[in-house]
């Protein structure tokens, strides 16, 4: 994309973003949504952009924009869509249960520093079950297109909560774990923002404690991740610390030349709410071929003693990275 800016593409404006109660968030700045469609009886189409600035996305060493941004994107996109055109209530909770997340074509995340990160979201939800009336069981494939080039797919299923049902059900939930929360938290250090490829240490989700655990840091005052309240650790944190954990563990392992590395796929399950104030620990497990560039990471999150999220994730370079490295020999 070249020349001034270009408002609208096709049916989509990007002029103005949507309310950010639609994208379920309190900042603006956190509100990646400028427009929504619908493509035929299935098909609904969201125009997204990713502020140039922005205090998390940013925070990165290589002339590439993160695709995790563009997960965020669709999650927003979702929720939009959700509420626009299925009828979803815009106080339902959702809990996302499975995800997989592929890059199709890394080039398309290049920053030419002049332009913010934008493209169209395609998302096609598939069909909803309801349990008892109590939940709503759904899942979608979306793509992102930037300038016209498939650069992501993101597919998943996760479940909607009438309000009271939900907070019935986590206030019985919550009553029940307290007897189980430790009666003391161990002191934590944060990890070094270089070893995670961050320059922000507010962005670094990782520690570890005096007994070198290896800990989710869950810092309800980081403007992003906790944009507004939650009652458990949000989604996009937990995908943070798979991303930070595979790859301080694919750096251990000599699988990485550097933590500076690319997201090329994720497949993730939750299985249970993380709560806020119990340590999480993270456990991880790195197999793969550094010269064939075949680098994956198994990631394990747990709580009271049992796993509540499980990750594979894989990495590779990016091309200015490694072209970088051998041109100066290091």
């Amino acid at each position: 994309m070249s020349g001034g800016p270009l408002p609208v593409r096709g049916t989509l404006g990007f002029e103005q973003l949507v309310p950010a109660a639609l994208a379920h968030r309190r900042g603006l700045a956190e509100v990646y949504v400028a427009d929504t469609a619908v493509v035929g009886s299935a098909e609904y189409l969201a125009a997204v952009q990713v502020p140039r600035a922005h205090s998390l996305w940013f925070d990165r060493l290589v002339a590439y924009h993160d695709p995790f941004s563009a997960v965020e994107a669709v999650r927003q996109a979702l929720l939009v869509v959700g509420q626009r055109h299925l009828g979803v209530p815009a106080d339902a909770p959702a809990s996302l249960q499975r995800m997989t997340f592929a890059v199709e074509d890394l080039s398309a995340f290049r920053d030419s520093e002049r332009e913010p990160f934008e493209g169209i979201v395609r998302l096609r939800p598939g069909a909803a079950s309801t349990e008892r009336g109590y939940y709503r069981e759904v899942s979608f494939d979306a793509t992102l297109t930037v300038r016209g080039a498939l650069a992501v797919t993101v597919r998943g299923s996760g479940i909607t909560f009438p309000r009271d049902a939900y907070d019935e059900f986590r206030e019985l939930q919550q009553d029940t774990r307290a007897a189980l929360a430790p009666t003391a938290t161990p002191a934590v250090r944060r990890l070094p923002p270089e070893l995670v490829g961050r320059r922000d240490p507010r962005n670094v989700v990782l520690a570890r404690t005096t007994a070198q655990e290896l800990v989710l840091v869950v810092d309800r005052s980081h403007p992003s991740f906790f944009d507004h309240q939650y009652d458990h650790v949000p989604g996009p944190l937990l995908l943070e610390a798979f991303r930070q954990a595979a790859v301080l563990s694919a750096t251990a392992a000599g699988l990485l030349d550097s933590p500076v590395a690319a997201v090329l796929d994720l497949a993730a399950q939750f299985t249970d709410f993380a709560e806020l104030d119990v340590p999480i620990i993270c456990t991880t497990a790195a197999v793969g071929d550094a010269e064939l560039d075949e680098i994956t990471v198994e990631v394990a999150l747990h709580q009271y003693g049992k796993r509540i999220a499980l990750a594979h994730v894989e990495l590779a370079h990016y091309p200015a990275t490694r072209e970088r490295q051998e041109n100066t020999g290091s």
